[in-house]
């Protein structure tokens, strides 16, 4: 992974990145009340001030509520908003360790292609899984593994 990404990635992941109840109603279009109320059931945490006056949310809240609110405007109720929510976090999580853990290499071999090197087999370490992105076909495939 480049330097950048893993640094924004760290940031995000520590949850440094914090923004008012206030701008996040604004930006999400859900309001204070109703990100109060959530709070309050425990659907979503926030962190307050010395003065416990004002609520900052992380980054990764943001996008809960996010989440929540689409599920809201396609008509779940909001105990099914937060449950459907909260399956998507799981799979997230599932899809992050694939990312950080399984993917060895990028390569890029032209304009819109590339590579994806996925590592060895389990059940055969000399053969590599990889994955060949030409424009926006992905093609998966085995070879002979050679370390690098």
């Amino acid at each position: 992974m480049d330097p950048l990404s893993e640094k924004i990635r760290k940031m995000i992941a520590s949850k440094q990145l914090k923004i008012s109840m206030s701008e996040v109603a604004r930006v999400t279009g859900v309001s204070t009340s109703q990100l109060r109320y959530w709070e309050k059931k425990g659907y979503i945490k926030s962190e307050q001030d010395e003065q416990n006056k004002n609520h900052y949310f992380s980054f990764p809240t943001i996008f809960q509520v996010l989440t929540i609110k689409v599920f809201l405007d396609q008509g779940f109720t909001l105990a099914m908003a937060v449950k459907k929510e909260r399956k998507r976090r799981e799979l997230h999580k599932i899809f992050t360790c694939f990312i950080t853990d399984g993917i060895k290499e990028v390569e890029q071999t032209g304009e819109d292609s590339g590579e994806v090197k996925l590592g060895p087999l389990a059940e055969d370490s000399t053969k590599e899984v990889y994955a060949v992105i030409n424009g926006d076909k992905t093609s998966l495939r085995i070879r002979d593994y050679k370390e690098n």
